[in-house]
């Protein structure tokens, strides 16, 4: 869940158990950094939807985080004689590195673990001043295994690290950067495309071919293509990804976004059918994109209605691709649309 809508964060929660959910992540307005959870706004919206949640029988709940933070969050005791990086060489700045995340936990106790973006991050770790890690990549295992230090050896948690890039080079240090990472309790969690959730990019190459626990991370809430207020009704599109990830080896399951912002959710509207395929694909490899419609449509709208809604699910995906696309490249301003569609 993105938004902080209180009552479509209720919906879909309470629509979990409909789904097989087992696992919900609070994410970007909710709690974008662990560092949020010092709002107490923030932090009684994530104890609230945590324990909600926990009611509702979703057994995990993690809030999401991204380190390092923006260079003026930390001490200038730690900082380099120029002022203007961190020196990890500074025994005392992972000390207080560690006290400060329990302090943090401590805020929001119910959560099951956190989701970390350790990668294009406000204060960049493989930036920061060090003589002992001599590459980017060695500087970001340590940030990591930091955190897990805290979150999976002291407090018990699970910690889920957000990996993605936009070039080659930056995979290259990002996938680098598992080898040095210590953990092994850290589960990885990747993008179903290389970067940015554009509808024709392919898989993401990388996913599955790590020895580690990984999870798929789908956009069902369409940051790039509707943002939810558009039909994003395309089982076809989310099965061809899921049947080829799912057969992967160490992919243990998914997490799909299910809103973007405000009042996006699609939990109870059309584009709930992308939660539905993949729900019914995880249980059964069978499962075709025709049999979802069918369903999903005769369920939602009764059966009278699947002669006339299925053609016009089945037009989404040429239609969203047709406006916010251009030969085959994203090129659409989604704010300025999305606020044309709300207005």
């Amino acid at each position: 869940i993105l938004s902080d809508s209180y009552d479509d964060a209720m919906i879909t929660i309470a629509a979990a158990k409909s789904y097989d959910i087992n696992h919900l992540q609070l994410s970007h307005h909710i709690v974008m950094d662990l560092k949020d959870v010092r709002n107490p706004k923030s932090q009684a919206l994530v104890n609230d939807l945590t324990r909600k949640a926990h009611e509702a029988g979703i057994s995990e709940v993690v809030a999401w985080d991204h380190a390092l933070y923006v260079l003026k969050y930390y001490p200038k005791e730690y900082f380099t004689s120029d002022g203007k990086t961190i020196d990890l060489d500074n025994p005392d700045f992972w000390l207080w590195f560690k006290s400060d995340y329990r302090e943090m936990l401590e805020l929001v106790p119910e959560i099951d673990g956190l989701v970390l973006t350790f990668i294009e991050t406000g204060a960049r770790a493989e930036r920061q001043h060090s003589l002992k890690l001599t590459s980017g990549a060695e500087k970001l295992a340590t940030v990591v295994d930091a955190v897990a230090d805290v979150v999976c050896g002291e407090y018990g948690k699970k910690l889920y690290i957000r990996t993605f890039a936009y070039d080659k080079k930056e995979y290259d240090v990002t996938i680098g950067c598992l080898k040095y990472i210590k953990n092994r309790d850290i589960i990885l969690m990747m993008k179903e495309v290389p970067h940015d959730f554009f509808l024709l990019h392919p898989n993401d190459k990388f996913a599955g071919l790590i020895d580690r626990p990984t999870i798929i991370e789908f956009d069902t809430g369409g940051e790039f293509n509707g943002q939810g207020i558009t039909a994003n009704t395309w089982p076809e599109y989310v099965l061809g990804r899921w049947s080829d990830f799912v057969r992967r080896p160490n992919i243990i399951g998914y997490v799909a976004r299910t809103d973007r912002y405000g009042t996006t959710r699609i939990v109870g509207t059309p584009n709930g059918i992308l939660l539905t395929a993949l729900r019914d694909y995880t249980a059964d490899t069978t499962v075709t994109a025709d049999k979802v419609y069918d369903s999903f449509i005769s369920e939602k709208y009764g059966r009278k209605a699947l002669p006339y809604v299925k053609p016009a699910f089945t037009n989404a995906f040429d239609i969203a691709t047709s406006v916010f696309y251009t030969l085959g490249i994203n090129t659409a301003n989604q704010e300025q649309i999305i606020e044309g569609f709300r207005y």
